[in-house]
């Protein structure tokens, strides 16, 4: 079950909408990643919807938030699979398009022993995303959440959103970070910017620090972000706004599957900024979340809800982490 729907102040009636994002995950474990020229023996776990905007879409549903996603998927099994992913957890599905005659994007994901992973991604279409559509929806949307990597999609969408009082929250991948002013001009259109440890040093050939992350804030424009948020897998995470800035290490548990942690941090630090959390609060509840996911094989293998969150944040307590 997913949990009750959240409460807060100012909500529209979505609370966030995902665009994009999605794939079939072809998901394997492995004795250990193959090197060039290599073969290692592999074991399926499934086929499974996943993808990052998906994943989190789910997650953020678990943990009470109205979520609706607008993308586009195959006429395929794999299509199917998607729509049929989303609709159990909750996620509304109505705006989602079928391609005709075309194939589901997937993805190849070998899982080492460690837990950690290595994922193939092979798109098969650019999907496009009708401003009629937006124009209809974002008005009853709080935050848009999307990636980056198709910069042209990426500010026509954000930009519609601004229209419109949408506020952009945004994962940046390494790639996105390749050239200077095209980063420059995604920052520009969003408001909370999320970056895992790579992504980061990818930006400012900096390591991910407080101070590191303020100098991020200060050099985007003033229609830049408004909060800084840095992933560092195991170590924690760090976040800073213009008026605060927070440090959360990592919890200790036992990774099964480090797939969709990062997808799963997100949602959940969106779900406490929507709940009013402070910085501080928001990193932690992020932090625990992602932690109890990790603990089960596929990218969603465990999303938990927030009383199942605030469990474990209370027996970390107990515990004097």
């Amino acid at each position: 079950m997913n949990e009750p729907k959240v409460a807060a102040v100012n909500r529209r009636p979505i609370d966030i909408l995902s665009i994009g994002g999605i794939d079939l995950d072809l998901v394997m474990t492995v004795p250990r990643v193959p090197g060039p020229d290599e073969k290692a023996i592999g074991k399926l776990i499934g086929r499974l919807p996943g993808g990052p905007v998906a994943n989190s879409a789910c997650a953020a549903s678990r943990l009470g938030l109205n979520v609706s996603s607008y993308c586009q998927v195959g006429d395929d099994q794999g299509g199917r699979m998607i729509i049929a992913g989303f609709e159990e957890y909750g996620v509304e599905t109505s705006l989602i398009e079928v391609r005709q005659g075309e194939e589901t994007p997937f993805t190849v994901i070998l899982i080492d022993p460690s837990g950690e992973k290595v994922i193939i991604i092979v798109p098969t279409f650019k999907a496009h995303y009708s401003r009629d559509v937006l124009a209809r929806v974002l008005p009853d949307t709080s935050y848009l959440y999307m990636l980056p990597g198709d910069e042209e999609t990426f500010l026509a969408v954000a930009q519609e959103a601004h229209k419109h009082g949408t506020q952009v929250m945004i994962d940046i991948e390494p790639d996105s970070c390749s050239q200077q002013q095209k980063l420059e001009r995604i920052l520009r259109h969003t408001d909370i910017a999320g970056f895992n440890h790579f992504g980061f040093v990818a930006a400012t050939g900096q390591q991910p620090s407080v101070a590191a992350a303020r100098s991020l804030l200060a050099s985007a424009s003033s229609a830049g972000p408004h909060t800084v948020i840095v992933t560092l897998g195991n170590k924690g995470a760090l976040a800073v706004t213009e008026d605060e800035a927070a440090e959360h290490p990592g919890f200790a548990v036992s990774a099964a599957d480090t797939t969709g942690a990062g997808d799963t941090f997100q949602a959940a630090f969106l779900a406490a900024t929507i709940q009013g959390k402070s910085l501080a609060e928001r990193l932690r509840f992020a932090n625990g979340a992602a932690a109890l996911s990790v603990m089960a094989i596929g990218p969603r293998g465990h999303l938990p809800t927030t009383t199942e969150v605030e469990a474990f944040l209370e027996e970390q307590v107990r515990d004097g982490v």
